[in-house]
């Protein structure tokens, strides 16, 4: 009896196996397209400072930092940064919503409320916002707004400055007014 219940046992795995195509096992567990990997490191509460000697030169926070070290990628959320000048005061700032940056050229995307205040009191109001280490460039395919401490302001469709926004240029002009909010007359 043992050994028909042991010959039965051993007749039922060999018809399995030879039943069974290996060639498929696994393949419910592949990558698809659309598969997003976890990051390799997560930060909440994320802040980093750069110095030079004794000197800050940068404070940067975010409610989260995500890194993908594979695709050599960095994105913040929330994220808002300061610079500062020898003095210790805050030279330019940054913010916006949702931030990635390449981590080997360092070619970084700003997107949703991305607001930028330079030292010449110049701030920049955006949806999108680029910056190209190599050429150290800002740019902005989107419509801006650049409004100057007087209280001066001017819009357009487009923008490409450098990164102290001291020499901006704006394309497609929109719209511009003078210091107490009065559009600027066009000449005829």
């Amino acid at each position: 009896m043992k050994l028909l219940n042991s010959f039965s046992l051993i007749l039922m795995l060999l018809i399995c196996v030879s039943c069974t195509n290996f060639k498929d096992l696994g393949k419910e567990f592949e990558q698809k397209d659309d598969f997003v990997p976890p990051p390799d490191m997560e930060f909440y509460g994320f802040r980093r400072e750069n110095y030079d000697t004794n000197f800050k030169q940068l404070d940067s926070f975010a409610t989260n930092a995500k890194f993908y070290n594979k695709k050599k990628l960095i994105e913040l959320y929330e994220s808002r940064t300061y610079t500062y000048d020898s003095n210790r005061t805050v030279a330019a700032s940054i913010s916006g919503e949702f931030v990635k940056v390449n981590q080997d050229t360092l070619y970084t995307e700003i997107y949703t409320n991305v607001i930028a205040k330079s030292s010449n009191n110049t701030t920049l109001y955006t949806e999108y916002l680029q910056w190209d280490n190599d050429n150290q460039k800002v740019k902005s395919p989107v419509p801006i707004r650049v409004e100057q401490e007087d209280g001066s302001w001017l819009t357009g469709s487009s923008m490409e400055a450098d990164m102290g926004l001291e020499h901006i240029t704006i394309y497609n002009e929109v719209d511009e007014g003078d210091a107490i909010g009065v559009p600027v007359a066009e000449e005829k």
